[in-house]
């Protein structure tokens, strides 16, 4: 009964803050990165051919080449502004903050996504601003879907999506990480730059005035969030020293990556088995035979065409 009232609320509330289409809106993305050259220019190549207008950068102490490839995007005009963040603090929201305010202030951005370097939005129709130019609402959830890490190819070659975790057998379960691959990832928002508050951790959610949500049927987020045993390893260390160092966090803010470097550190875990039980490696077929995979081929499209021949 309370579920349903909830519900009649939600559709009356929804009704009463319908906001007005807008016709071929501006659409901005903030990217926040550390060390991600591997992945970060087909990052933007990808996006900018979703529909993407222009990006806000926030580069965190980088010494691998992404600095100079976002330096490349800025020369084309493509990436608007450049933010060096020099702190070694864990401080996204304050970071992305900033960047939303850049793009609404300063360049009018209608529409703005907040993503990780290893996400990649994709539209059914080829172009999320098809999606956005017909919506009432001022904050849509995409889902977002783990791609299962094949070390023989480059990234965006894979092309199987965790998306049917309940097919997981509960004795494998068990076996694997706490922190694997295979927890039903939580939704990510694109928002409105009207009437936004403020972004909430992870970009999970984000505070808004006269907020009116939809989930999406059409955008779904590709999460390449592991590439190889050498990018768990910088991944966990680097954001593990991170949450530690910065005292202001909630207690069960980066918990995973907390935990990964205890026993990376403390310790002394083996990196290649805790990798493996990430992964899922061992178990590979079955979870295949149980479905656990879709067959996710946009991205792997898009570049096996392309390349970044931008």
């Amino acid at each position: 009964m309370l579920n349903n009232l909830r519900k009649i609320a939600k559709k009356i509330r929804n009704r009463l803050f319908r906001h007005e289409k807008i016709n071929n809106p501006k659409l901005f993305m903030t990217i926040l990165a550390k060390d991600e050259a591997d992945v970060i220019e087909h990052q933007i190549v990808f996006h900018k051919s979703m529909g993407v207008d222009g990006f806000i950068v926030t580069d965190n102490n980088s010494s691998d080449g992404t600095t100079e490839i976002f330096e490349k995007y800025k020369k084309k005009g493509w990436i608007k502004e450049i933010i060096s963040e020099t702190s070694s603090n864990y401080e996204q929201v304050k970071w992305v903050d900033r960047m939303i305010k850049l793009a609404s202030d300063k360049y009018s951005a209608d529409w703005i996504i907040n993503a990780d370097a290893d996400e990649f939005w994709c539209c059914d129709s080829g172009n999320l601003k098809d999606e956005l130019a017909n919506s009432f609402s001022n904050i849509i959830y995409a889902n977002i879907y783990n791609v299962y890490p094949d070390n023989e190819n480059d990234f965006y070659e894979n092309d199987n999506l965790i998306v049917n975790h309940g097919n997981i057998n509960t004795e494998i379960k068990k076996t694997l990480s706490p922190y694997s691959m295979y927890s039903e990832q939580i939704p990510k928002v694109i928002h409105r730059a009207k009437g936004y508050i403020t972004i909430e951790p992870g970009n999970h959610s984000v505070k808004m005035r006269m907020p009116n949500k939809v989930i999406s049927g059409n955008i779904h987020i590709y999460h390449y969030s592991l590439r190889s045993l050498e990018h768990f390893k910088r991944k966990m260390i680097n954001g593990g020293a991170s949450v530690n160092s910065t005292k202001t966090l909630p207690e069960n803010a980066g918990q995973h990556w907390k935990y990964f470097y205890d026993i990376f550190i403390n310790q002394g875990h083996d990196y290649l088995d805790e990798y493996e039980n990430v992964i899922g490696s061992k178990y590979f077929e079955e979870l295949s035979k149980s479905c656990v995979f879709n067959k996710g081929t946009k991205v792997k499209d898009f570049f096996s065409k392309d390349g970044l021949n931008d």
